[in-house]
């Protein structure tokens, strides 16, 4: 998927029996759904090779779990881009989702699988306390705005800074480009990557439709590197850490609350 991926099991139960059919997920989605090799279900399908119906099973899951966000985010998250079979909006969130549902039938209770910075968390760190998840920078890449804390936690992150303005707004039909990042997290890692793309296709009215989202919450920040966040957002962040600080005194992001 070009992008690096990180499974991190604590559980005495942690071992490379469940690593592997983990991975292995991985590299069977990207097999089928990359539009970077040509032997794809998905580049055949955009080359009129082949049938959408024609797929197989997991072409035809995924086209269902697009059609139903689809629906609930009005149109904003969309696997269809110009006429052409776009999944990869959910494909690495579906991986994410598969490699934590095998993880957890092989016994293991405590872990933390991260996608290209998309992660899900389940359990504690191994030394009985809560995982933490830092939210990058949209401008200096060693730096964390936030840090957010959960049990049982997905946090999804879509932003401008990795590929340029890459998400369209499908009321204008133009790139989105109000926020250049978008983070939404809850329970699960699925809905959390969707809704991210989404809220990034929004701009900051997506934090609106967040907040009538039950068990979501996000944080964005706009173009003029000033943030926004939903009301709960706040509860899940690392209480007296640095990166949980209001940041108006740094000179390139200024933090205010959530925009009416």
């Amino acid at each position: 998927m070009g992008m690096p991926v990180t499974i991190d099991v604590r559980d005495r139960t942690g071992e490379a029996h469940m690593l592997d059919p983990a991975f292995a997920e991985f590299q069977l989605l990207d097999g089928i759904f990359s539009p970077f090799r040509p032997d794809s279900q998905a580049s055949r399908i955009n080359s009129g090779a082949l049938r959408i119906e024609d797929a197989g099973r997991e072409v035809t899951r995924a086209v269902e779990i697009g059609r139903t966000y689809e629906r609930a985010t009005d149109g904003y998250f969309s696997m269809w881009l110009n006429g052409r079979f776009d999944p990869s909006g959910l494909i690495k969130s579906w991986a994410i989702d598969r490699a934590c549902s095998i993880l957890e039938l092989a016994g293991a209770q405590s872990y933390f699988v991260d996608a290209g910075g998309d992660v899900r968390a389940r359990g504690g760190n191994g030394s009985g306390e809560a995982w933490r998840i830092g939210i990058r920078h949209p401008v200096e890449r060693d730096r964390v705005v936030r840090i957010v804390t959960g049990l049982d936690l997905a946090v999804a992150t879509s932003g401008t800074y990795e590929k340029g303005l890459h998400v369209i707004n499908p009321r204008t039909g133009q790139p989105a480009g109000e926020l250049i990042s978008a983070t939404v997290l809850g329970a699960d890692i699925l809905a959390a990557d969707v809704y991210a793309t989404a809220v990034l296709a929004m701009g900051h009215a997506g934090l609106d439709f967040i907040e009538r989202v039950p068990g979501y919450e996000a944080y964005v920040i706009g173009s003029d590197l000033l943030a926004g966040r939903t009301g709960g957002f706040d509860s899940f962040c690392v209480a007296g850490h640095l990166a949980d600080h209001k940041l108006d005194s740094d000179p390139q992001l200024r933090t205010r609350g959530r925009r009416q």
